[in-house]
């Protein structure tokens, strides 16, 4: 203190040598910064080099020191902090664990390690009454960062027991983040020191399955209140996503901890998912439009990673797909639903509760064909029928072709590929195929009539194929002479009639 003491002195009574003085104390704190990495003795460098900080920042008594004590003082700052980077990296290495693993033992007292504590507070110190006197950054973000890092080196230090160490770090790494989130402040700070330090605090309370569900419920309450008050707009949209992600890690997590089978945990996890499907639209008064779709891709995010926990057990993915089409259908109706977000949730429910279907169906160990396929079908075809009532220009193909081609080429195929003679499948087949062309028909539509038709002619000539065989040869040839002879009679008529039918199938619509 005494060259800081002559410093102040000089500064007051010949101020025309104050820099003569200033220059000459940073050349002393350097050299008693810089001495223990010379001299013999094992000195500790770190705390020399700290308290030379300190005494550069002092002899500016409360104002900016001159440029040689700033110049003397920051190689101190950076040589201290390099002194006691390999402790603090091995504190923070020493954190994670293996999963449930058991409580790990308690380190011992260190005097080094309480060493590297007392350093980083000092250079704490240092870093807010700089930032004090400078003015450009907040005294408490400057100061933060030495903080925040020894703490959980202070509390290795003093031998603390399991979970404090890595509950501390975990702590204070949120608590920048929140911070980050919630004030805007320099996140270039405060992100990166937040993660350094609840990264290796998460995985160190990974030790038991309490410290792991209690990390996890930290997790939730931190996005949400990220979510409800961050800024600024991607902010809230990251904090409730985080929030969910940890959510569905608690649904998942909880059922295991309690020694219950994976797939079980399939149904915490859709409880996640729908919680947060009908949450979404509530954010849309108060917050963006963006918030809510990223909630929605998250919902059906999870839905889907709840399927896959049921682990193949059919009868609990069936399940799955069945309560989540409910839960999408009750959102369905809503007020404020715009009709694309009506369409869409309406083909989400459709369709899980059409998978969920037939997971049950293969579950039973149905193998009927059309008990697949006709449900399929059914469904687009009330989804085209649907369209065409709402959309004056739309035709009959895309409308209902798809629905129709389910629902007669998976039958037709069986019926003209397998071996065995399937009667009544090729009956409703046939039925269903004349209906469809009368239908079409009367309502003018040319894909009901063509794809009718198209399934009735390879029908017709498969049932040809199949009596060839049954009934004498000179029937077949007797109608085909009968055939032949009337068509060459009334080819013109038949001619003027087939332009006729064709100019009739092209005006449909």
């Amino acid at each position: 203190m005494v060259p800081v003491v002559v410093v102040l002195t000089v500064r007051r009574l010949w101020a025309e040598l104050s820099g003569y003085a200033s220059t000459g104390l940073a050349v002393a704190l350097a050299g008693v910064g810089l001495g223990p990495l010379v001299a013999p003795g094992g000195e500790p460098v770190a705390l020399y080099a700290a308290v030379g900080v300190l005494l550069a920042l002092a002899a500016g008594a409360g104002s900016r020191p001159v440029v040689a004590l700033r110049a003397a003082g920051a190689a101190l700052a950076v040589l201290a902090s390099l002194a006691v980077a390999p402790v603090v990296l091995t504190v923070l290495a020493d954190l994670p664990v293996q999963q449930w693993s058991g409580v790990p033992a308690a380190g011992e007292a260190s005097a080094g390690t309480a060493r590297t504590g007392l350093v980083l507070l000092l250079l704490g110190a240092a870093a807010g009454a700089y930032a004090a006197t400078d003015r450009r950054i907040p005294w408490w973000l400057a100061a933060l960062p030495f903080g925040a890092v020894a703490l959980p080196v202070l509390a290795t230090a003093a031998g603390a027991p399991w979970p404090v160490v890595p509950a501390v770090a975990f702590g204070v790494g949120l608590a920048a983040l929140l911070a980050a989130a919630l004030t805007g402040a320099r996140p270039v700070v405060l992100v990166p020191l937040g993660a350094v330090l609840a990264g290796p605090g998460f995985g160190g309370l990974l030790a038991t399955r309490s410290g792991t569900l209690a990390a996890l419920g930290a997790l939730v309450v931190a996005g949400a209140v990220t979510g409800a008050a961050g800024r600024p707009a991607v902010v809230r949209i990251a904090g409730w996503l985080g929030a969910v992600t940890a959510a569905t890690g608690f649904a998942v997590t909880a059922p295991l901890a309690a020694g219950l089978p994976l797939r079980t945990a399939a149904f915490a996890a859709l409880a996640v998912a729908a919680v947060t499907l009908h949450a979404a639209p509530l954010l849309r008064v108060a917050r963006p439009a963006g918030s809510t779709w990223a909630l929605e891709a998250a919902a059906q995010a999870v839905a889907l990673l709840a399927l896959l926990l049921t682990g193949g057990s059919l009868r609990y993915a069936a399940a799955v797909c069945v309560l989540w089409g409910v839960a999408v259908a009750v959102r369905v109706p809503r007020r404020g639903e715009s009709p694309a977000g009506r369409r869409v949730l309406a083909a989400v429910a459709a369709g899980s509760e059409l998978v969920g279907g037939w997971l049950l169906l293969a579950a039973g160990g149905v193998v009927v064909l059309e008990a697949y396929t006709l449900p399929a079908a059914a469904l687009a075809l009330g989804a085209g029928l649907l369209a065409l009532r709402r959309r004056s220009g739309l035709t009959s193909w895309p409308a209902l072709g798809p629905g129709l081609a389910a629902a007669f080429l998976p039958s037709l195929v069986s019926v003209l590929v397998s071996g065995e003679p399937q009667p009544w499948r090729r009956l409703a087949l046939g039925a269903a195929a004349l209906a469809v062309v009368l239908g079409g028909a009367a309502r003018r539509w040319q894909a009901p009539v063509m794809l009718g038709a198209a399934t009735l002619v390879p029908l017709a000539l498969h049932e040809l194929a199949r009596g060839w065989d049954l009934l004498p040869r000179w029937i077949f040839l007797g109608l085909g002479g009968l055939l032949l002879i009337g068509l060459a009679a009334t080819y013109e008529r038949r001619r003027r009639d087939l332009v006729r039918l064709r100019d009739a199938v092209a005006r449909l619509g």
